[in-house]
């Protein structure tokens, strides 16, 4: 996958949360917003949100690869899992054409993080539990 094109971000300037993502990712490639996602790895999650389908798909395997290296800030270690896991659960409910097309990419991932929130010190209490969300994904990525 080739980092977007201006074309691919389409008429980002229309809206607020759009254009800031596109100040923040736009002609970036994967490596280097790994620095962004360290930075502030909950507003970067939400950033993507906010992508045109092609830069979600292509900043979302940066996100993975975010998530794979494990390189976090001091205590952003739960909120960078949940992100990602949450993420994905949120996009198959409300857009399931942006993130099936990469959801075999993103499953091995997925599966580990939900398999390792311990290691991740996501707290249950705050966080939910991550296998129940990883299951509900399943079920979704199912029916979409």
């Amino acid at each position: 996958m080739n980092v977007p094109s201006e074309s691919d971000w389409g008429n980002y300037r229309d809206d607020l949360d759009s254009a800031y993502a596109h100040r923040i990712f736009a002609g970036k490639t994967n490596d280097q917003v790994q620095l962004d996602f360290r930075r502030c790895v909950l507003e970067r999650a939400s950033e993507l949100s906010f992508m045109p389908i092609k830069p979600f798909q292509y900043y979302m395997l940066g996100f993975k690869q975010f998530i794979e290296k494990g390189d976090f800030e001091q205590f952003d270690a739960p909120d960078a899992a949940n992100c990602f896991i949450s993420l994905v659960e949120q996009m198959l409910m409300t857009k399931p054409n942006f993130i099936k097309p990469i959801l075999t990419d993103l499953m091995p991932t997925l599966e580990f993080v939900s398999e390792n929130q311990l290691e991740y010190e996501a707290d249950i209490t705050i966080y939910g539990f991550f296998p129940v969300k990883l299951d509900h994904i399943k079920e979704l990525a199912q029916n979409a």
